[in-house]
């Protein structure tokens, strides 16, 4: 039910620095994480898309999640998977989705401005009784290299400090953290590039129930060709198969 791959196709074109120069950088960033949960008492996950790990901070909130909140620890993955599997599959998806839009808007913003934005959303997530419960859920990026691509992502989880209201979706958002301005997403225009005509003409079919070899007669291409689409569309799109494909395109309007 995750829109990633295409967030991880992304993040390895990004220019990243080599190893001794991310190090310091990297240890700054881990230190400023613990002070923030510190004062967010917050859980924060830091995500190194160089080395594909995560730093998780645990701050008072972690007992939300039963986690310890003596300290943090280091994950080989930039998808902090523990915390995903309690979050209601219906937000995961709504959530990934903003994360894809937001990669995408911040590739039209001049380098120094990305990291004055961030997201913000409710989502729906089992606590400690495991019951669903709505909680506040933000993402910025903490540091670009110095080729200015998008490097340290950040994810932050606390409870919601709202008066209940009523919520349709997760009411996702980008937010301008410099002036204020809110964007709320709805339409994913800065997705609206993410397939080629040939991928979209592909998915339509597979989204009928069209097999490959049928596909290939009906668009005269091989079906090595057809079998490149399906794992180019996979990959964009960030799912692990042709349902959750067609869900996903849908649901970013490009079909």
């Amino acid at each position: 039910m995750n829109p990633i791959s295409k967030l991880e196709d992304q993040f390895s074109s990004e220019f990243i620095d080599g190893p001794d120069k991310r190090k310091q950088a990297l240890d700054e960033a881990v230190q400023t994480m613990k002070e923030f949960v510190r004062i967010d008492h917050s859980v924060a996950v830091l995500s190194d898309l160089a080395d594909n790990k995560s730093y998780i901070f645990t701050g008072d909130f972690g007992s939300f999640f039963e986690m310890d909140t003596s300290g943090y620890l280091t994950i080989d993955s930039i998808w902090e998977e523990d915390i995903y599997q309690r979050i209601h599959p219906d937000d995961l998806f709504e959530r990934n989705l903003l994360e894809l839009e937001f990669f995408n808007f911040l590739k039209t913003v001049e380098p120094d401005e990305r990291l004055h934005y961030a997201t913000k959303c409710k989502i729906r997530t089992l606590n400690s009784k495991k019951e669903y419960q709505r909680i506040l859920h933000r993402s910025f990026y903490l540091k670009n290299s110095s080729e200015g691509g998008l490097w340290l992502a950040v994810c932050v989880y606390n409870y919601l400090f709202e008066k209940k209201e009523t919520v349709t979706g997760i009411d996702g958002k980008i937010i301008n953290t410099k002036t204020g301005e809110s964007v709320y997403v709805d339409t994913y225009v800065n997705c609206i590039n993410l397939l080629t005509s040939r991928e979209k003409e592909v998915l339509v079919l597979i989204g009928k129930g069209v097999i490959s070899k049928e596909i290939a007669d009906q668009l005269n291409i091989s079906i090595n060709t057809v079998n490149r689409h399906r794992q180019n569309i996979l990959e964009k799109l960030n799912v692990s198969n042709s349902i959750e494909a067609v869900r996903t395109a849908d649901a970013l309007n490009l079909l």
